[in-house]
Formats: structure tokens, sequence, C-alpha cells
């Protein structure tokens, strides 16, 4: 598979929520970086790390990725579209513009990068 095929794998398998297969898309030193301002955000190298990152987020949002259209540079892929669901301890639902910037090296995912509308997210995950 190309870079690109790569990337629109690894969105079907975390919409099904096969994370197994959506990790054996990822080199094992994989990054992800997500902003601080959610309670999930951070750096995290490597597939532990990684694996903390979404125990992080999956107690606090259900959600699907809907990606209206990729650019793709080279070794990196962004992605363009929405992040839909419904933050389970509020209940409120959102919809969340989304930037993802993925690299791809020798048919491995190496970095992600997630860029959400911070605000909607945090709205979505207060009570008040």
């Amino acid at each position: 598979m190309n870079a690109l095929e790569i990337v629109k794998q690894a969105y079907i398998y975390l919409n099904e929520k096969d994370i197994p297969h959506y990790f054996s898309l990822m080199s094992f030193n994989v990054e992800f970086y997500q902003t601080e301002e959610l309670p999930w955000g951070g750096h995290y190298r490597g597939f532990d790390e990684s694996k903390v990152f979404f125990s992080k987020f999956s107690p606090l949002i259900d959600s699907t990725v809907e990606i209206s259209h990729y650019i793709q540079a080279g070794e990196q892929i962004v992605a363009i579209g929405n992040t839909i669901g419904l933050a389970k301890l509020t209940g409120k639902k959102f919809s969340c513009n989304l930037a993802h910037i993925w690299t791809v090296k020798e048919e491995k995912i190496v970095r992600l990068e997630v860029y959400i509308d911070t605000d909607a997210m945090k709205t979505a995950l207060t009570s008040a």
C-alpha cells in the first residue's frame, strides 16, 4: 500500500474501533501529538505510550472521523474533516473540525499530529 492508502485504512480501523489492526499500520516508534488542552492531549512515543493516548479518550468520547479530503506531500498526508460523536460524561453531542497530519515511512505510520476545534471539544466535555 502507498502512504495515502495506509492512512485511509487507518481511518477505517479507527472508525470500526479495531485498535489492534489500527496499530498494525504503525511503526514501533510511532509518535502521537495532540494539544495538552484536552484531557488526553500530549506527546506520546512508541506503542505503549500511544495506547495510553487511546485509553485516556476512550472513556470520555465516542466518535467517528469523517474525512472530506486528503492532501499528500511526499511522506506527509493531511486529512481534513470532522470528528462527530458524544461526550460520554456529559451526554453532549459534538462535531469538531479537524486536520490530521500523518507521516508515513517505509509503509508504516511514524507520526500523527491531531488538530481539532479544541474549544468545541472542551465545551462538549464540560457540564456547565
